[in-house]
């Protein structure tokens, strides 16, 4: 009798469980991933997407980031695994998200271009033999010229391999090591810091050298800038502060490649291909809140 008692009272503690509501911040989940899904930016490949892990992050202050403010951030998965992410503030304003699989956009409220290498960073040699990463700042360089070596005129641009890029470009600029204090990777490799404005030098000069008709400039962030080349064919070079995806409790200053444009509810992002994150499809576009982004690096063919 007790027996029967206590599995009765298991089943309608299941039951119980099975009717509850779902959490706040998974109804908020759901409503944004539906939004992305109605713009476009969800890729059908993927089949049915769930919201999984939905958790709130306390950002931690570096030396470049103070603390912020709390937000929420939520794993998405699919049939296959993992399908990318979603992060927001309490507020319910979309902050950054990834969907795995989406390369290219073409929609209404979205366009982004497909075709720019995914170079990573990877581990160098520091003076002293410690490793150090490669460095954001030439590593989207360097996905640039493979985006552009590709094209009619452009060939002479590329000639190498994509680490040889990289290191083609870091020869060209000057490189600070900074030791990895908060923990963005995982062995604490030093990181290799550089600003945008040499990039936008070193690019020129190497492009001057090897005989690629472009032309190289730093500007302002700007929308309409930025829809007018991505719409032209031309990716851009972003300066931006975003979450780091696999702790994002920690963010940093960043240099990725501009990819698209997108505006989700009333709000714009901006599509980048970034070089410090690794989703399960090489490729994938990641999209952050359009006030993160400080600066851009243009390249233009000279007609």
């Amino acid at each position: 009798m007790r027996t029967t008692l206590r599995a009765s009272l298991f089943v309608l503690v299941a039951f119980l469980l099975g009717c509850a509501e779902p959490k706040p911040e998974v109804l908020q989940a759901e409503t944004h991933l539906a939004a992305l899904r109605s713009a476009g930016l969800v890729p059908k490949a993927l089949g049915d997407i769930e919201v999984a892990a939905v958790r709130r992050i306390q950002p931690l202050p570096t030396r470049w980031v103070r603390s912020g403010r709390p937000f929420w951030w939520a794993e998405l998965r699919c049939d296959d695994g993992a399908a990318g992410h979603l992060a927001w503030t309490d507020e319910g304003r979309l902050i950054d998200f990834s969907l795995d699989g989406l390369r290219e956009v073409i929609s209404p409220q979205a366009f982004a271009l497909a075709g720019v290498p995914p170079i990573q960073q990877f581990p160098l040699k520091a003076t002293d033999g410690t490793p150090v990463a490669s460095g954001c700042v030439p590593t989207a360089g360097a996905s640039l010229i493979a985006f552009w070596s590709a094209r009619p005129g452009a060939a002479a641009w590329g000639g190498a391999g994509e680490q040889d890029l990289v290191r083609r470009l870091r020869a060209r600029m000057r490189m600070g090591v900074i030791p990895d204090l908060e923990g963005y990777t995982d062995g604490k490799m030093s990181l290799a810091g550089a600003f945008p404005d040499e990039l936008a030098e070193a690019l020129q000069a190497d492009a001057d050298e090897r005989g690629v008709d472009v032309d190289v400039a730093l500007s302002g962030y700007d929308r309409q800038l930025l829809g007018a080349e991505i719409s032209a064919g031309r990716p851009v070079l972003v300066s931006c502060v975003v979450l780091l995806p696999r702790k994002p409790e920690l963010s940093w200053g960043h240099q990725v490649v501009g990819v698209g444009r997108a505006e989700v509810g009333g709000a714009h992002y901006v599509g980048v291909i970034d070089n410090f994150f690794t989703p399960r499809i090489p490729g994938s576009i990641r999209w952050i809140a359009e006030d993160r982004v400080a600066q851009l690096v243009l390249v233009r063919p000279r007609r």
